[in-house]
């Protein structure tokens, strides 16, 4: 089996905010690479294609639930000089409310964009990358993907799927020169919180309590590109959660019972009274 290649084509998903925008950021000033980039809002994409030099960020506005336009997406990524070589699922939301009360329509459009459309990109990466003995695909899943989280189970749920897709596939593809992987970020500086709050324009629930800086996160998420890892831990408080409720798991449910749920319900009504 030939040499994987470096690399030096990318899509990266959800590009408009957070993680997801210094991706393309850092692919592009760190490691020299050529950015398909997409997301839904176009302003967002434009303005982070003018940040950077003229001919790396190339954009394509979309919806991820719609099926025939991750069809042209994967169709432009894979037009992009030798193909694409690495694949980063990032897009995804989140929702908070008690599962009783959730919304049919919101749990099926987060389980469309965080799984459906995760599970279609890769499935189009691995056959054009297996054919041609290399590239990677790395998911930006969670610390979730290995625990619970009340008042947010359609969204812990996606990322546990994430997390058994990586961790089957990376089966698979033992000896083909393709490499699948997922980075595990905490709580992150981004929109994501605020979004899922209901408050995107609160300045203080995009922020969030304890959330580790957006840069930091994703400086560890690019050095991830040239481990072996099948999953990376991307800041200290990230590896902390997981190692915890891994080695002990009785005292971590017995503090998530009792603490999690009346956070996660004083934040929902927090932002009520707080102009946005």
């Amino acid at each position: 089996m030939p040499p994987s290649r470096p690399l030096s084509t990318a899509l990266v998903t959800g590009a408009s905010a957070g993680i997801g925008r210094e991706l393309v950021r850092q692919l592009v000033r760190d490691r020299g690479m050529t950015v398909l980039a997409t997301a839904r809002r176009l302003d967002r994409l434009e303005s982070l294609a003018r940040e950077l030099p003229q001919g790396k960020v190339l954009i394509e506005a979309g919806d991820l639930a719609d099926r025939s336009f991750r069809a042209h997406l994967w169709e432009r990524a894979e037009a992009l000089p030798g193909g694409c070589d690495l694949l980063v699922n990032n897009a995804a939301f989140g929702h908070y409310a008690d599962f009783a009360d959730e919304d049919l329509a919101t749990m099926e459009r987060m389980i469309e964009v965080n799984v459906v459309a995760l599970f279609d990109l890769t499935r189009r990466a691995l056959a054009s990358m297996k054919a041609r003995n290399s590239g990677q695909i790395c998911q930006i899943s969670s610390t979730l993907g290995w625990v619970g989280l009340p008042c947010s189970a359609t969204y812990v749920a996606t990322k546990h799927a994430v997390n058994g897709l990586v961790k089957s596939v990376a089966y698979e593809l033992r000896g083909t020169g393709v490499r699948v992987w997922a980075a595990c970020p905490n709580r992150t500086v981004s929109e994501f919180h605020g979004v899922a709050l209901g408050r995107p324009n609160d300045a203080h629930a995009i922020r969030g309590a304890h959330a580790d800086p957006t840069d930091q996160v994703v400086r560890a998420i690019v050095r991830g590109l040239d481990s072996r890892r099948t999953f990376i831990y991307p800041s200290l408080s990230a590896l902390g959660v997981t190692t915890v409720a891994h080695w002990l798991p009785r005292p971590f449910d017995w503090f998530m019972a009792r603490w999690a749920p009346g956070h996660f319900r004083r934040e929902m009504t927090a932002g009520r009274s707080r102009p946005t």
